[in-house]
């Protein structure tokens, strides 16, 4: 009976660190998308913005690994998708700082906005 109940407890605070773990993990990269999408908007070389893009790339990669559950019965893209679409636009705005288009790229970059914001309100509670 106690290794039953000794087992349950494990087995409960195992899941409870995971789940700590996991809003800990996702919330630091949505900072991190925060903090860069500013320095990004704010860059006035195309190396800073190269660099704020280059983590905020990373971060939205590493997003990925949590699935998200919509707050909503509406039909939304999967958290995945939104992450997918998200990298898919600083591809593009990368694109155009490294064609010397700066100004361009931080207008392209407004659709990572747009994206995040569509995100907190299918996603966040």
């Amino acid at each position: 009976m106690i290794k039953k109940t000794l087992a349950t407890v494990m087995m409960l605070s195992a899941f409870a660190l995971s789940h700590t773990a996991m809003a800990a993990g996702l919330d630091d990269d949505m900072k991190t998308l925060g903090k860069n999408y500013k320095a990004f908007n704010q860059a006035a070389t195309p190396q800073a913005a190269t660099a704020a893009l280059d983590n905020m790339r990373a971060a939205a990669t590493h997003s990925k690994q949590y699935k998200l559950a919509p707050n909503t019965t509406e039909k939304v893209p999967a958290s995945t998708a939104l992450f997918d679409q998200i990298v898919g636009e600083i591809d593009k705005a990368k694109l155009l700082v490294q064609a010397g288009k700066l100004d361009e790229a931080k207008k392209q970059g407004k659709k990572i906005a747009e994206l995040r914001d569509q995100g907190h309100k299918y996603y966040t509670h």
